[in-house]
């Protein structure tokens, strides 16, 4: 056998060798990224879970009418609260045309809300 074939041998089992170190090393950060990812995943799907129960909660009637009472001080509606659309120009009036309407503000003074 030849040198030359011997150093070639050589080189070629030191590439070989270098290859399957890097490699290894590939995988070992690799299977510490999918660990991470897994980590991630679970902390969602647990996070997921947290907002899901929350939600249920305040999507329940007794809550909403609870909130509403206590934070913005609703209360629900009376019977004389109600209006059907046939008595609704009694109640509130004939509408306005959209032309009165600009008539009246160009009496007033023109386009000072444009």
């Amino acid at each position: 056998m030849s040198k030359r074939a011997f150093f070639f041998g050589l080189a070629v089992i030191a590439v070989l060798i270098f290859s399957l170190y890097r490699a290894k090393f590939g995988a070992r950060e690799t299977v510490a990224q999918i660990a991470e990812v897994d980590a991630q995943i679970e902390i969602a799907l647990a996070e997921q879970t947290e907002l899901l129960a929350e939600f249920s909660h305040r999507s329940r009637q007794e809550w909403i009418e609870d909130y509403a009472r206590t934070q913005l001080g609703m209360v629900p509606a009376r019977a004389e609260q109600f209006v059907r659309i046939v008595d609704l120009d009694g109640q509130i009036g004939p509408p306005v045309e959209l032309e009165d309407q600009n008539a009246a503000r160009d009496r007033e003074g023109g386009d000072a809300g444009n």
